[in-house]
């Protein structure tokens, strides 16, 4: 997902979030790019993440519960 993410250059908004810009532009930009990232996330997990991160309003936090998620997974299956 990381990568699908960085070909559509997304990556470091999801990652690091965004300020709201002053100028109007740039923020409704961010706010486009942000949805984008936050739909690709939806589409990506199982339907059971899916419904723990429907209510994200933001990529980042979509994503970081994801993040989160998956770290208790792989220490659970080691």
């Amino acid at each position: 997902m990381k990568t699908l993410l960085k070909s559509q250059d997304l990556w470091d908004l999801v990652e690091q979030g965004y300020a709201d810009p002053d100028e109007e532009t740039r923020l409704k930009e961010n706010k486009r790019k942000d949805s984008k990232a936050l739909v690709i996330i939806q589409q990506a997990v199982h339907d059971s993440i899916f419904s723990r991160i429907a209510a994200a309003t933001k990529s980042k936090q979509a994503w970081s519960f994801c993040r989160r998620s998956f770290k208790v997974v792989q220490k659970l299956s080691w």
